[in-house]
């Protein structure tokens, strides 16, 4: 069993060493990438390759709803009615209950059942 997991470590090592070393290779030299304008190697003239710049008509003004007008209605003043409230006495006082004992902390565990 140790045998099997050393040698896959070492192909994992292994592998891992050769995809770095391939990955940061240059490469050949006869797949240099080219240095010329992309329009020169798509073949059409340098001239006729400038940018366009696209600008867009601006958006249309978007039209505000108009308000609609709004009825006020006015209510008659009528004299305000003044309703007077029966004075309240206060609530007796509920007589107090006395209070339980102070509990004692248990001194035995059978004490709590």
């Amino acid at each position: 069993m140790p045998v099997v997991v050393l040698i896959l470590s070492a192909i994992s090592v292994g592998g891992f060493a050769f995809g770095l070393r391939g990955a940061m290779d240059k490469g050949d030299k006869s797949q240099a990438v080219s240095t010329a304008p992309l329009a020169e190697v798509s073949g059409v003239p340098v001239r006729e390759a400038q940018p366009v710049v696209a600008v867009a008509p601006p958006p249309p003004p978007v039209e505000a709803p108009k308000p609609k007008p709004v009825e006020v209605v006015e209510a008659p003043d009528e004299a305000a009615s003044v309703v007077e409230a029966v004075p309240t006495t206060p609530a007796p006082i509920a007589e107090k209950k006395p209070e339980p004992p102070a509990q004692t902390t248990p001194q035995r565990i059978e004490d709590l059942y």
